[in-house]
């Protein structure tokens, strides 16, 4: 073992020094970004069909993480881990009904965290479980000592629920393989509110440090968006992704939602 090197008077002042000089330093503010049932599906990551220019500069002014992998293969343990820091194993949720307060009710969650750090904690959307898309516009399984402000957009989307295309009508939307191509612009969307009101409150509270968590609904089935976005990709470039049946051999069961494959439907549907 190497020995430590002794320190110095000059390196002791600067070390006291060091947590005044952090103290003067502005405080940055933190924009959380969550989007629903997204996987690495970018150019950045290599795909040669979609199309992601705005995560794609994320990656390249930040970190992209090549090894990052999910807590849990279902929504609601999956982000109560990431926002309490606890392992489904220690919050117990393992479902979609499941509130982490039930079985841990004193855990400090993130915006909490932030909070007790004298910033302003909002979410706007998804960022705790919602039952996508029937719970659009409420407040889904929510934890209100995370925030401080909330807001829950509900969009044209939600009208236009009976115009979707469901092959797989005995399956609820939320679990469905179904889309529809909107004629509404994008600001009518509820994505697209839940980008105008996350700005709205990024302006309102440019004064103060601020935590805001922006949810997204999509691409969670329904498979719901603008027409100009189905537009960019043409029919015959879109390929269906193949099942192996090896990968059953290096998965537990519970890695599969779906059986048989892709939901039993043929490659044109």
């Amino acid at each position: 073992m190497t020995p430590a090197a002794p320190l110095s008077r000059r390196g002791f002042l600067a070390s006291a020094a060091a947590p005044l000089i952090r103290a003067a330093q502005p405080r940055r503010n933190v924009l959380f970004i969550a989007a629903d049932d997204l996987n690495h599906a970018f150019s950045t990551y290599g795909h040669n069909v979609v199309r992601t220019p705005n995560l794609d500069r994320l990656a390249r002014n930040g970190v992209r993480f090549d090894r990052a992998y999910c807590q849990f293969p279902l929504c609601s343990p999956s982000r109560t881990s990431l926002l309490t820091g606890l392992a489904p194993d220690t919050t117990g949720v393992y479902d979609l009904e499941t509130h982490f307060r039930q079985n841990i009710p004193d855990v400090v969650t993130l915006g909490q965290l932030f909070q007790k750090n004298d910033y302003y904690a909002a979410r706007v959307g998804k960022l705790y479980h919602y039952g996508n898309p029937r719970q659009i516009g409420t407040d889904g399984l929510d934890d209100p000592p995370t925030w401080n402000h909330k807001v829950n957009p509900r969009g044209i989307d939600k009208d236009e629920e009976p115009k979707i295309i469901n092959h797989t009508p005995k399956n609820g939307l939320g679990s469905s393989l179904s889309f529809y191509a909107s004629p509404a612009r994008d600001e009518e969307h509820t994505d697209g509110l839940v980008a105008l009101e996350t700005l709205r409150l990024m302006e309102e509270n440019r004064r103060r440090p601020w935590f805001l968590g922006a949810g997204f609904y999509r691409p969670h089935c329904p498979y719901v968006s603008p027409a100009k976005y189905f537009d960019m990709v043409p029919m015959d470039r879109v390929k269906l992704i193949p099942f192996e049946e090896w990968e059953r051999t290096i998965a537990p069961h519970w890695a599969y939602n779906t059986n048989p494959p892709n939901y039993g439907l043929g490659e044109k549907q």
